[in-house]
């Protein structure tokens, strides 16, 4: 698939617009923006421009928004709060008539792992308790792999998030299809016995390898395969070339109640890497 957008997400590529398609979602551009967007009878459209790069493009919005018949627009900028350009972007959105999202609908806090380092550098970096359980999982005899087999991985992911877990068979196949094998990577987790326990989808934007989706049966955190996963994605998203593998949102206090849920891996991923990034909130009108 030819890329032709240069944005730093990969939820701006070309090949997110088509998943996005898809899954049911019409892609529009907005100012070189993916737009995707959702119609609903009467009422009209849902719209979401998730991770722009920034100075954000507004001009034109109201006529956007009217031939579209967009009654709710949502935006999750790309740029950290860090940068000198926050308060100039948050500013030009807040005099746009956008509210900051209490529920954000993209990670806004997130932890990343520079690949540019040595193997032996990024392990060492890992929290004593991260290393000793990478140890742990390889005298359990687990065994990780890189697959095809998107149908034994659908099988975990069902099992972790039933009875909901129905629901993300679809998703997961549209998102194998547009991004399989040039930008993606599947890692399993077998027991000896070759029963698999747990695994990672990564995908691939730029010189970025991004941490998916990851899912494991209660067998596979008993014997820690979780983290040596993240040990073998690690190296696997290092030869692939990327220079910075992103966990893809951990809790943020910005958002206590929205995240929540998300305290539990957060504490897991912040084994294996101190570097977090915060970004701008998510926006809508």
């Amino acid at each position: 698939m030819k890329q032709h957008n240069p944005a730093r997400d990969i939820r701006q590529s070309d090949r997110f617009a088509s998943f996005m398609e898809g899954i049911g979602w019409k892609t529009v551009v907005f100012n070189s923006r993916h737009v995707y967007l959702r119609k609903f009878p009467l009422i009209g459209s849902f719209a979401k421009c998730p991770r722009p790069d920034s100075p954000l493009l507004l001009t034109g919005l109201n006529d956007f928004l009217k031939k579209n018949r967009i009654y709710r627009f949502k935006i999750s900028p790309h740029l950290s709060v860090n940068s000198v350009f926050y308060k100039k972007e948050k500013k030009k959105l807040q005099t746009s008539d956008f509210r900051i999202n209490t529920d954000p609908y993209n990670p806004t806090t997130t932890i990343i792992v520079d690949l540019t380092r040595s193997e032996d550098a990024i392990f060492k970096s890992f929290s004593e308790a991260k290393r000793r359980a990478v140890r742990r999982a390889l005298k359990n005899e687990i065994k990780v792999e890189l697959s095809e087999d998107l149908k034994a991985f659908i099988a975990v992911r069902k099992s972790q998030f039933y009875p909901m877990g129905f629901l993300i068979a679809g998703e997961m196949k549209k998102l194998w299809q547009n991004f399989y094998p040039e930008k993606a990577d599947l890692l399993l987790a077998k027991t000896r016995e070759g029963k698999t326990v747990a695994g990672i989808l990564l995908l691939y934007h730029n010189s970025l390898a991004y941490y998916w989706y990851a899912a494991a049966l209660p067998l596979g955190k008993k014997l820690f395969a979780p983290s040596l996963l993240v040990w073998e994605a690690v190296k696997r998203a290092k030869k692939r070339g990327a220079k910075v593998l992103d966990f893809e949102g951990v809790y943020d206090g910005r958002f206590p109640v929205a995240s929540e849920s998300w305290r539990g891996f957060t504490k897991f991923k912040e084994g294996f890497s101190d570097k977090k990034v915060v970004l701008m909130e998510n926006f809508s009108r």
